[in-house]
C-alpha cells in the first residue's frame, strides 16, 4: 500500500512537470477563465435565448481550445500510465486465491503444444488441461488447500515457463489466473491512484 501511494504521488509530480513543459500555462489560464465566464453567461441570460445560444457556442469553442492545449501532455501521461498499469494491476489489483474456493488458470497459446501445469505448493490442480483448439487455449481448475505462495510453472517439452510480467516464450502468448479483485478500504487501487496523484499534483503546483 505504501508503494502504491509513493508511485501515485510521484505520478502527480510528473504530471505537473509535464504540463509545465508541454502546455502554455498562460493560454490554459485564459481558456479556463473564458469557460467560467461563458458558464456565468448561461445563468445570467436565461431569458434571452439568442444570448444563451451564443454562450453555448462560445463555451463549446473554448472547451475545444482547452482540449487542444492539453492534448500533448495528456497523451504523454496516458502513455506513462499505460506502462505502469500492467505491473501495478498485478500487484494491487488481485487478492490471494481464497482457501477452498476453485479458480481457473488459462494459457493463451501462440501454437498448440502439450503443456503441464505445476501449481505452487498448497494448491491442487483438480483437472487435466482442457484444450480449446479453436481459441488456442488450455485451462485447468485449481483449488487452494491452504494459504500459500510460489510460482506457477508450465512445462512445455524440455523447458519450464513461469508466470510473470515479462513472459517471453515461443509457444505461450499470455497466462491468466483468475484471482479475486482486491480493494483497499473498499476502493480499487485505481481510485487511490487517482486521488493520491491529484492531491500530489495540487500540492506540488502550489
Amino acid at each position: 500500500m505504501i508503494g502504491l501511494f509513493f508511485i501515485s504521488a510521484i505520478y502527480g509530480v510528473i504530471a505537473v512537470l509535464v504540463f509545465r513543459r508541454f502546455a502554455d500555462g498562460a493560454s490554459v489560464r485564459r481558456s479556463v477563465n473564458r469557460i467560467l465566464a461563458h458558464v456565468m453567461e448561461l445563468g445570467l441570460f436565461l431569458d434571452s435565448p439568442a444570448l444563451v445560444l451564443g454562450a453555448q457556442r462560445d463555451l463549446l469553442r473554448e472547451n475545444l481550445r482547452l482540449l487542444r492545449l492539453a492534448m500533448l501532455p495528456g497523451v504523454i501521461l496516458a502513455v506513462l500510465f499505460a506502462l505502469l498499469y500492467p505491473p501495478m494491476n498485478a500487484i494491487y489489483g488481485h487478492a490471494p486465491l481464497a482457501v477452498g474456493e476453485p479458480s481457473v488458470v488459462t494459457v493463451q497459446m501462440k501454437v498448440m503444444e502439450p503443456v503441464e501445469l505445476e501449481a505452487p505448493e498448497g494448491i491442487a490442480v483438480e483437472t487435466p488441461g482442457v484444450r480449446i483448439l479453436r481459441d488456442r487455449q488450455i485451462s485447468w481448475r485449481v483449488r487452494p488447500l491452504r494459504q500459500s505462495s510460489g510460482d506457477w510453472r508450465f512445462h512445455i517439452e524440455n523447458r519450464v515457463v513461469t508466470a510473470n510480467f515479462f513472459l517471453r516464450d515461443p509457444a505461450i502468448q499470455s497466462i491468466e489466473i483468475r484471482y479475486p479483485r482486491a480493494t483497499i478500504l473498499g476502493f480499487s487501487w485505481q481510485v487511490w491512484f487517482l486521488g493520491v496523484s491529484s492531491v500530489s499534483a495540487l500540492f506540488w503546483k502550489r
